[in-house]
């Protein structure tokens, strides 16, 4: 699979919009309600993304074939939990067709590029507990830094935030 990787641009949102929602529908199927998750519309999350390229976020988009295969949002952290990671990965998702297949990786590489141009030097990510996108982060380097709880409709779920230096690459 020949991947490229550009900055996203508003005519991808309903993409990247499908992509979020398919990807939450797949990954979180084992963790989440399956009301929480089928109630989740691809239009709301390109309306979502709308906003993240509106606000200045960077979002970038991986493309196969001439159809986006998955997208990532990052930036400074958003928290000072962990000073030592000054970057965050805000969103990554790849269309459950494409997984295993590098996108990711592809992906995660151009966020560290972009993030280590800004003169940020190491990442922090946080994924729901159970998610198997744990093993993704553990095979860029990344190691358990932290938990903590995030809230869905009035209830709590552990998040796990994962964390590496651009550095070790």
């Amino acid at each position: 699979m020949t991947v490229s990787i550009r900055k996203a641009c508003l005519a991808d949102c309903r993409r990247i919009g499908e992509i979020s929602a398919r990807s939450w529908q797949y990954a979180y199927k084992d963790i989440l309600p399956a009301a929480y998750l089928a109630a989740i519309h691809p239009e709301d999350r390109a309306e979502r993304f709308e906003k993240v390229l509106s606000s200045g976020s960077l979002l970038l988009v991986a493309e196969s074939e001439g159809t986006i295969a998955g997208f990532i949002s990052g930036g400074k952290c958003r928290d000072k939990l962990y000073p030592e990671y000054d970057g965050e990965v805000y969103a990554i998702y790849v269309d459950p067709a494409s997984v295993k297949q590098g996108v990711g990786t592809k992906l995660m590489r151009s966020l560290e590029e972009q993030l280590a141009a800004e003169g940020m030097t190491g990442i922090v990510a946080w994924m729901l507990a159970g998610n198997e996108a744990k093993y993704f982060y553990e095979g860029l380097g990344g190691q358990k830094i932290g938990e903590d709880q995030f809230n869905i409709e009035g209830i709590a779920y552990p998040e796990i935030a994962y964390g590496w230096k651009i550095a070790d690459k």
